[in-house]
């Protein structure tokens, strides 16, 4: 297991985000410092295994229905069927980047099936105090947002693996 930098993490949730977002539904998300409108979808997910953190997306509704639209081939999509591609979009988003992962540091992990929630759902641990999170925010060309945020449980005061994949002897 070779240890990850914060930054190296970062390029990887980003690589993830724009290549299959790009390769899905050939829309090209810009990073920008912006937030969601007030329409927006949630999508979370916690992954396990070599590398703990939690990762939450918020998708306009706007963006999320042209993705449905243009990967189903449809003009009228039902709120389940962006609920339904929603979480299929998302999961191959965690695949490539348990895949990165593994690649880039040999991280074997794993993710829990994505969780769906129309309306803005904040992330399920964002009380926790001590953990460190970091948020990419993205624009689409027809001015649709989106933002991933990438959390770390706070650290435990045992030995063993770390957030970022290395290994922690000097824990208490």
């Amino acid at each position: 297991m070779i240890p990850l930098t914060q930054n190296e993490i970062l390029d990887i949730l980003d690589c993830s985000m724009q290549e299959i977002t790009n390769r899905m539904a050939r829309i090209y998300p810009c990073k920008q410092d912006s937030s969601p409108s007030g329409d927006v979808c949630t999508v979370f997910t916690t992954f396990e295994g070599g590398y703990h953190a939690d990762l939450t997306l918020y998708m306009d509704t706007a963006l999320l229905t042209r993705l449905t639209q243009t990967v189903t081939q449809s003009e009228t999509v039902s709120p389940k069927d962006i609920e339904d591609f929603t979480k299929e979009y998302f999961n191959v988003i965690c695949g490539h980047i348990v895949a990165r992962l593994f690649q880039t540091a040999h991280i074997s992990s794993r993710f829990c099936i994505p969780r769906f929630y129309p309306g803005l759902h904040p992330p399920e641990n964002a009380d926790n105090t001590g953990s460190f999170y970091c948020v990419l925010s993205y624009v689409s060309g027809s001015n649709e947002r989106a933002q991933l945020i990438h959390q770390l449980p706070p650290k435990k005061p045992n030995k063993g693996v770390s957030n970022y994949g290395e290994k922690d002897h000097d824990r208490g």
